[in-house]
């Protein structure tokens, strides 16, 4: 997960102005991340060339800090189930070793 500099608790959000479903996907993550405590960062992948070019349109992306993801639409019982869960299990430096191997190969990255 690609966690804002310093603050690995952080939820990320990837969206573009002008949006429709990033502007859904956006209400529903503030209101979760203000819900359980955890700090929410809204990123627009044009102001980014490395972003872009990672997304390109494949837009909202909202990673929550212990693995969970969305993409898209996304269900508000969903978005907030995952904040709910990130809060209760506080992350120490990203879990253990074989937690990142797992997620690393699940995304593709192995």
């Amino acid at each position: 997960m690609s966690a804002p500099q310093g603050n690995p608790r952080a939820a990320v959000l990837y969206t573009r102005e002008h949006c429709a479903l990033c502007s859904t996907l956006r209400r529903l993550a503030r209101r979760s991340a203000r819900r359980h405590g955890i700090p929410l960062v809204v990123r627009d992948v044009d102001a980014d060339d490395a972003l872009r070019s990672r997304y390109g349109d494949r837009v909202p992306v909202l990673e929550i800090p212990g693995g969970a993801w969305f993409a898209g639409r996304a269900a508000a019982a969903a978005v907030d189930e995952a904040f709910r869960a990130a809060a209760d299990h506080p992350l120490d430096r990203g879990g253990p070793l074989w937690v990142r191997r797992v997620l690393r190969r699940v995304r593709g990255r192995a």
